[in-house]
């Protein structure tokens, strides 16, 4: 019988798939399926960066993440996805102390060779090119490679998205070259603050390797701009890593969305109300996905239940199917 954790696996590659236009996978083959992986993606895009991992990494995945996401409510349900809370000091110095259970359990985790995932950034930010690392992806991976016989790799990933916010646009998973955590083990030994820098510095030239734009120059706007524009989105990973910066103007690519939103307005008024009380625009692409996940279902159930009491099977059933199929023709129409 599949688990809790396969059977939302399989059903978030299906809302994910709908939510974007594209997903594009590159690097598979760098995953391997027989040692520890600790898993370190760039983080742009609030929890749907997670999402998407999950979805899509071919093997199963535990999650370290900031502990005030875990409430009462939703703990349960978090820990039931293999999401773990870790603590920062913002929480309360207190709380961190809390962290040594939680990394005790990761070193046994990675000793039956799971995989963990842990975003070497540290914070979200709305930036192509990757940020400065922390020393915490660097420090477990060391740590846990001195308690273990097997090999601990690093996994770079990079998340490239053409649109922060739109939902009907591409986002590229690129996968790549794991990196032996035993090659820096003797210097660690010999030096800590060393033997984190190394790995630090070569985590974040593997993840450099897996972006689009790698890093933050004089021109990033305008590279930005030429690179993740609709245009390109047939583009392949190497395709958009060869196109040059230039000056032309980009014009807007946020969808309106108007078919769908005269057959679905409830929905779209529940996100528009979400969203409008949240100013930390990294999280609007995530919460459309999330609020969206829940809204349009029951809207589409409630309509359908209405239709059929008053009208019939047959008139419900068109009506609702012309619902669903209003997203992605407006998302062509949009265009």
């Amino acid at each position: 019988m599949p688990s809790f954790y396969s059977v939302v696996k399989i059903l978030f590659r299906i809302f994910l798939r709908s939510y974007f236009k594209k997903v594009e996978i590159v690097g598979l083959e760098n995953v391997p399926t027989d040692s520890p992986l600790l898993i370190t993606p760039n983080h742009q895009n609030a929890f749907l960066d997670a999402f998407l991992l999950g979805a899509f990494c071919p093997v199963p995945l535990y999650f370290l993440t900031r502990s005030d996401v875990f409430t009462w409510w939703s703990r349960p349900i978090l820990k039931s996805v293999n999401m773990m809370p870790v603590y920062r000091i913002r929480d309360g110095y207190s709380k961190l102390s809390e962290n040594e259970a939680i990394f005790k359990t990761c070193e046994e985790l990675f000793k039956e060779k799971k995989s963990i995932l842990m975003f070497a950034e540290g914070n979200h930010g709305e930036h192509h090119y990757l940020r400065p690392l922390t020393k915490g992806a660097a420090r477990l991976a060391l740590n846990s490679q001195l308690k273990m016989e097997s090999e601990l790799k690093v996994l770079p990933v990079g998340l490239n998205y053409f649109d922060h916010q739109a939902s009907n646009s591409k986002v590229i998973i690129v996968f790549g070259e794991p990196i032996s955590v035993s090659d820096f083990v003797e210097t660690y030994q010999k030096s800590n603050g060393v033997g984190l820098n190394d790995l630090k510095d070569e985590i974040a030239s593997g993840m450099k390797s897996t972006l689009v734009i790698p890093d933050k120059t004089e021109d990033y706007g305008a590279l930005k701009n030429t690179i993740f524009q609709r245009s390109n989105e047939g583009l392949t990973f190497q395709e958009l890593k060869e196109v040059e910066a230039n000056d032309q103007m980009i014009s807007s690519t946020k969808s309106r969305h108007l078919f769908a939103k005269v057959l679905n307005p409830i929905p779209f008024l529940v996100i528009w109300s979400v969203l409008s009380g949240v100013k930390d625009i990294v999280f609007h692409s995530s919460l459309k996905f999330a609020v969206g996940l829940v809204t349009f279902p029951v809207w589409w159930l409630v309509t359908f239940l209405v239709i059929h009491r008053f009208f019939g099977i047959i008139p419900a059933t068109v009506v609702v199917l012309l619902m669903i199929v209003s997203l992605p023709i407006s998302y062509r129409w949009s265009k």
